[in-house]
């Protein structure tokens, strides 16, 4: 496969990947820094943590490295990262992303399947479209031969909503591609979400589930585990008190034996239905972004626009964008904004004066 990616380059053809069509359509002054200026922009604490957790986990599927070296490699990498200033957003956000993740880490659980990681692939979507990208794990489906299930670890918050739609499009494009590269037939596309775990009971007829952040998640079924402790006659201060404990310590063991064993964890593995109009929409899309992008004047910054920038959506400019420190949309936004908050404070000042 790489020697058909090296061939396409040979022939001058354009090949784009899920993240480069992303990237123009998050903000084309992005995209025109990056793969028309060719500048090399500055990474973020997400995707450096994201890729050092899925090279960890490729490595230990491969029996290159154990569960426990990998949690001290990237403990350490987190804190060299800290220590220069490659940081979260804010402590809480930080400290969440950390609980999370540890508890992923502390409570690792190898699949147990024989499995292809990230094997490159590269295709033709449509005349003289060309796309690669890696999938990260391809496993046998239950099907049985030729059929194949698609896993992508994921680090990200939970999908809703648009973004379900629009992160599926990436799963969707490793499915054309495998199936259009290889004699494979895929079964099941699907997320594993490293952030967040399955708390499982045992309803009457079915198992029932919840998805919940790891790092809270006993505080996230406090109410179910007050409710089985009720129903065992404690009274409220013990209830108070053991619940307490639990959610501190984000484990549900010092509970009574008649509430913890009614619950258990589960990876939490989240599938994204193929149907046929999704398929149509996501070449659509992949189309229709290409014809924008090479309809653009390389030449002419201009043409390329910046993402509208706010104090809703300016998460992406301050925390995701590789050219945050030097965009110049950015630095107008941020002076923008210091200047409303100084005459803000002029006139609170002045109002305080009279109250």
């Amino acid at each position: 496969m790489k020697d058909k990616l090296d061939k396409l380059r040979e022939q001058g053809k354009n090949i784009y990947s899920f993240s480069k069509l992303g990237t123009f359509n998050n903000c084309e002054y992005e995209y025109y820094n990056t793969y028309v200026l060719k500048k090399k922009g500055i990474d973020n604490i997400y995707t450096l943590m994201g890729s050092e957790l899925h090279n960890g986990i490729e490595q230990i599927y491969k029996n290159e490295l154990d569960i426990g070296e990998f949690k001290k490699g990237f403990e350490n990498r987190l804190i060299e990262l800290e220590l220069n200033g490659v940081n979260f957003p804010s402590d809480s956000i930080g400290d969440s992303w950390k609980a999370d993740t540890g508890h992923f880490l502390n409570n690792f659980n190898k699949i147990d399947s024989k499995m292809i990681l990230e094997k490159l692939l590269v295709f033709e979507i449509s005349d003289g479209i060309y796309l690669q990208g890696y999938v990260d794990a391809i496993l046998p489906s239950e099907k049985g031969k030729p059929y194949v299930s698609i896993y992508d670890w994921k680090t990200s918050s939970k999908f809703t909503g648009k973004k379900l739609n629009e992160a599926g499009r990436q799963l969707l494009m490793y499915k054309l591609a495998l199936e259009q590269t290889t004699d494979l037939k895929v079964d099941k596309i699907l997320w594993f979400m490293v952030k967040y775990v399955y708390v499982c009971t045992q309803g009457k007829t079915k198992v029932k589930k919840k998805m919940c952040n790891r790092g809270k998640w006993v505080k996230e079924i406090h109410k179910q585990l007050e409710k089985e402790m009720q129903r065992l006659e404690y009274d409220d201060f013990e209830i108070e008190l053991l619940l307490g404990n639990a959610v501190k310590e984000n484990s549900i063991e010092s509970l009574p034996e008649g509430v913890k064993n009614k619950f258990w964890l589960e990876d939490c593995t989240v599938e994204y239905e193929v149907t046929e109009e999704k398929i149509e929409e996501l070449k659509n899309y992949i189309t229709d972004t290409v014809e924008k992008i090479e309809n653009k004047d390389r030449e002419d910054e201009s043409e390329w626009k910046p993402v509208k920038i706010d104090k809703y959506n300016s998460f992406y400019c301050s925390v995701l964008c590789g050219h945050r420190k030097t965009c110049k949309f950015y630095k107008e936004f941020l002076n923008k904004s210091s200047k409303e908050f100084k005459k803000k404070d002029k006139v609170d000042m002045f109002d305080n004066l009279f109250s």
